[in-house]
């Protein structure tokens, strides 16, 4: 509305002015370039301090689509029941062994981040802000897994990371005023192991967090798919069907490669979780 303002005016001053000089109007900025390109980003995890969780596993997805924004890691094989804060930073690479400044056999959360820098996006309770997510983060289980997804307006996301940066000194950054977010090349990192872990004294924390709770386990770097991750299930299964049983299906005559004794469907979502 601003912009269709100065045209009129422009046009007024030229039409009924007199003036000779051509005046050239400014060009309008459209809002939708600020924001990065639409579809599917993902980042490999790999281990970060190797002599702790050396076979973890897992990956960051990304999903950017009209005006919503998804956030989905999954970790396996990873340091057993502990809380593993998350976040997306805006480095573009991940430590290795060279990062290890004080040559103590760990990348501490103090050489990690000098590497992987300020926090962008927490990976926490809340995406729409990066700070009102309360310091929720996902705990893995008794094998080291656990499953993080969540969903936000991308809008009210983008307008938090413009909001003026009222702390230079702590580790998040915001982004310029209508600066587009780039996804691509950023990297996420995984922190925490257990209280119980021994650690060299030379062992460093960072900010508020403990040597144990800043300690990288998993980083990777963001790359934007060109399809849809991993291989679609065929949905058949080649395990015989028990004598008077069924298989799958609201009519038990398709097949969804769950076996059931009878007729009947369990009740729940079954195996696409709860929301």
């Amino acid at each position: 509305m601003k912009y269709f303002f100065i045209l009129m005016l422009l046009y007024s001053c030229s039409e009924g002015g007199g003036s000779s000089n051509n005046i050239v109007a400014p060009p309008i900025i459209d809002t939708l370039e600020t924001v990065e390109e639409e579809g599917i980003f993902q980042a490999l995890l790999k281990p970060v301090n190797k002599a702790i969780g050396q076979h973890l596993n897992g990956a960051l997805t990304l999903v950017k689509e009209n005006n919503e924004f998804i956030a989905d890691v999954r970790l396996s094989a990873g340091p057993a029941s502990v809380l593993h804060t998350q976040h997306l930073h805006i480095g573009s690479r991940c430590p290795d062994s060279k990062d290890d400044i004080n040559g103590d056999g760990f990348i501490d959360g103090f050489e990690g981040a000098e590497v992987y820098k300020e926090v962008l996006i927490p990976l926490d309770d809340d995406l729409s802000s990066q700070r009102m997510g309360g310091g929720i983060y996902p705990a893995s289980d008794e094998f080291g897994f656990y499953y993080y997804s969540k969903a936000t307006n991308f809008q009210k996301m983008m307008d938090d990371l413009w909001e003026e940066d009222i702390n230079l000194t702590d580790e998040y950054v915001k982004l310029r005023l209508n600066e587009k977010l780039t996804l691509k090349n950023k990297v996420v990192v995984i922190l925490g192991i257990p209280a119980s872990t021994l650690l060299p004294d030379t062992v460093s924390g960072y900010g508020r967090l403990t040597p144990h709770q800043a300690l990288p386990i998993a980083c990777g770097v963001v790359q934007k798919l060109t399809q849809v991750p991993g291989v679609i299930d065929s949905d058949s299964t080649d395990i015989p069907i028990p004598r008077g049983g069924s298989i799958g299906g609201s009519n038990g005559g398709e097949d969804d490669g769950a076996i059931f004794n009878t007729d009947s469907q369990p009740e729940g979502p079954g195996n696409y979780g709860e929301d």
